[in-house]
Order: C-alpha cells, then sequence, then structure tokens
C-alpha cells in the first residue's frame, strides 16, 4: 500500500458522510401531515378539547350520533357501539410515538334512544415498554 492512501480513504469518507448528513438535514419530508398529527400538535390538552369540540359539533345533544363515529373512523379510531339502544360508544386509538411512548386516544360517546346524551374525550401517552 503506497503512503497517505488511509489518510486519503478517511478524507473521501468523511466527504461522503457530509454530503449525505447534509442531504438529510436539507431535504423535505414528503409525508403528508394526517388530520390526528394536526391535532396532536396543538399538544395534548388542546388537542383533547379541539377533538371533544368537533365531536359535539358533528354529533350535538339529542342528534345521531353517526357523523361523529364516521369522523374518528376516518382517523383511524376504532368503534364499537353499545349493545342496545342506550350505552356509549368508545371509540380508541393507540399510536406509537417518539421515544418509544406510545400514545393513547379515546373518544366516548353516550347515547340513549339512538340519540346522543353526553361526549367525553381523552388523551395521554404512556412510557416506554
Amino acid at each position: 500500500m503506497q503512503p497517505g492512501t488511509i489518510r486519503r480513504a478517511a478524507m473521501v469518507g468523511g466527504v461522503i458522510l457530509a454530503g449525505v448528513a447534509l442531504i438529510a438535514v436539507v431535504w423535505p419530508d414528503h409525508r403528508p401531515v394526517t388530520p390526528v398529527e394536526i391535532y396532536l400538535r396543538q399538544g395534548t390538552r388542546q388537542a383533547t378539547e379541539a377533538l371533544k369540540r368537533e365531536v359535539d359539533q358533528l354529533s350535538p345533544r339529542g342528534a345521531d350520533p353517526g357523523p361523529a363515529v364516521q369522523r374518528l373512523n376516518t382517523l383511524g379510531f376504532s368503534c364499537t357501539a353499545p349493545a342496545g339502544a342506550a350505552g356509549e360508544w368508545n371509540c380508541t386509538m393507540r399510536r406509537p410515538m417518539e421515544n418509544r411512548q406510545m400514545l393513547s386516544m379515546e373518544v366516548v360517546i353516550r347515547v340513549d334512544r339512538g340519540n346522543v346524551t353526553e361526549t367525553a374525550a381523552r388523551i395521554w401517552d404512556q412510557g416506554p415498554r
């Protein structure tokens, strides 16, 4: 091996590494922003309030819970219907977040004879598993 080969190889490797790092920092993220991410960027407390506000707007007290349940399904929630004419729609979602945390979201729509009587929403995170 000629003298200086290892030094030149290390310099080329450093230039390549710097180029890849620059591209990774500058390159835009083309992933679409999901509606759930729009909520979560507000913080958990504000996201909870905004989610409840949207559910109340779509299915106000005394109305059919269908529009709110459909919207929650399009957001990615998994909803279970009440067993009878009175009970609760329970819609939940869990998604992984950064630092190995799980974020849980829950919306409860209480109904009586098929009409909304009350709504509740909560969002909480759980530590690393």
